[in-house]
């Protein structure tokens, strides 16, 4: 099964985490990495790495709050080696997709395509929504 690290600041992948298996149920092979403010670049790339390591034969899917933050930084270092995909931008809707799709034996960059597809699409302006069906 791939497996899926998140790796946001503060405890935002944990309470993501947590919401989804809310909405599915417990769900395997789902690590979260908390960067608090302080925290070593470097002790976060370690626990990455030893995260990764886990799903070297299925592959992982490290999900990161904001392109172009610390956690993001540190998660591309490891893109593309061992079989390791990053996606920016997690949001609930993402993640959820990227557990039903495990499922499906579908490769790494398929999923993350449609995760991000599924995220994009989640993002609503509720105003103008209703303004198209009035």
């Amino acid at each position: 099964m791939v497996g899926i690290v998140l790796v946001t600041h503060g405890r935002f992948g944990e309470e993501l985490k947590k919401s989804a298996e809310m909405i599915l149920g417990s769900q395997e092979g789902v690590e979260t990495i908390s960067m608090e403010y302080g925290s070593s670049l470097a002790d976060v790339a370690d626990e990455i790495e030893k995260m990764i390591a886990r799903y070297e034969d299925s592959g992982a899917i490290v999900f990161t709050d904001m392109f172009g933050g610390s956690p993001s930084n540190v998660a591309m270092a490891y893109l593309g080696s061992k079989n390791v995909e990053v996606v920016s931008g997690v949001n609930l809707p993402m993640l959820i997709k990227a557990l039903g799709l495990r499922r499906e034996n579908k490769s790494i960059r398929v999923m993350c395509n449609e995760c991000a597809d599924s995220a994009r699409q989640s993002i609503i302006v509720a105003g103008e929504l209703l303004k198209e069906t009035s």
